[in-house]
Formats: structure tokens, C-alpha cells, sequence
């Protein structure tokens, strides 16, 4: 009896471990699924993660943003400045082939400033004389261009505020300013 039980044993033995191997290939591939879809629910999560800290961040930045801008103080534009009106100026440019310019200056200084005009009065044919003399030596290329405008303006500027006493012009306003090509 011994051997019997022996080899019903070893048979009972064998039956619970092939039985077992076939139980542990279905967990076995279990397991492989369960992990990946760990692995995908962390990277899923992760990246709802970044997503929020990113736009947490932006809208906080965002936020400064216009914080700083409310703070600052826009400055209102500048009063407009008084202004003597010159009468317009006709001269011939120093071309080779001459070229009619047709040119009126408005001479523009601050309004505390008030005996200013007094003197610009006093002053204007001295002042006509000196746009006279400047316009004169202007050759057409001179004053093509808004650079070369710009230029003349504060020429004529600088000129003028050489012989005042009582204060200076601060802009030069060109009301009409007419070329020949």
C-alpha cells in the first residue's frame, strides 16, 4: 500500500500543479495589464498635472500684467502752444534749374511765456529775412524728404532763437510747405 499511496500522491501532486500553471499564465497576463494601466493613468495624470500648473501660472502672470499696467500713469497729451504766424514765403530753390517753393511758418513757444509775442512782433522782419536767407540756400534734395523737413525746421528754429531776449520758440510748424519738382 505504500507504493500505491505513494503514486496516487505523486499523481494528486502533479494534477494541483499543472492546474496551478494554467491558474498563473491568466494572472500572469493580468498583472502585465494591470501595469500598463497604471503606467497610462500616471502619464494621463501627469499631464492634467502640467496642464494646470501651466495654467495656474499663466493666468497669475497674466493677472501682474495688467495689474502693472493699471499702475501706470498715462500723461495726458500737452496743452497746444501758442503760436505767431508768419506770412507764407515764396523763394526759388539754389538748383541749377531752379524749383518755386511756396512755404508758410507758424513759430510755436509755451503760453507763460507771454512777452514773447510782444517781441515776435518787434522781430518779424528780422525773422522773414532769416527764413528768407535759409530757404534761399536750399537746393530741392534739401527738402525732399520728412528728414530734410524736420532739418529745416529746426535750423530755422535755432536761427530765430539766437536774436530773442525774451524767451524762444520751442517748435517750428510748417502750415504749408509746397515744392515744384
Amino acid at each position: 500500500m505504500g507504493d500505491d499511496e505513494k503514486l496516487t500522491n505523486d499523481i494528486d501532486d502533479d494534477e494541483e500543479s499543472g492546474g496551478g500553471a494554467a491558474e498563473s499564465a491568466p494572472s500572469a497576463a493580468a498583472s502585465k495589464i494591470v501595469k500598463i494601466l497604471l503606467w497610462v493613468v500616471g502619464v494621463v495624470l501627469l499631464a492634467a498635472a502640467m496642464f494646470g500648473i501651466s495654467w495656474i501660472v499663466a493666468n497669475y502672470v497674466e493677472e501682474r500684467r495688467s495689474q502693472t499696467e493699471e499702475g501706470r500713469l498715462i500723461a495726458p497729451p500737452p496743452l497746444p502752444r501758442l503760436h505767431y504766424d508768419l506770412p507764407s514765403f515764396s523763394v526759388s530753390t539754389r538748383d541749377p534749374e531752379p524749383h518755386f517753393a511756396k512755404i508758410t511758418v507758424s513759430l510755436g513757444y509755451s503760453e507763460d511765456n507771454l512777452n514773447l509775442n510782444q517781441e515776435l512782433v518787434k522781430r518779424s522782419t528780422e525773422m522773414r529775412h532769416i527764413i528768407n536767407l535759409l530757404l534761399g540756400s536750399k537746393k530741392y534734395e534739401d527738402m525732399d524728404s520728412l528728414e530734410d523737413k524736420i532739418g529745416l525746421a529746426e535750423e530755422i528754429k535755432a536761427h530765430i532763437n539766437v536774436i530773442l531776449r525774451d524767451g524762444k520758440i520751442e517748435d517750428v510748424y510748417f502750415t504749408e510747405f509746397v515744392v515744384s519738382p
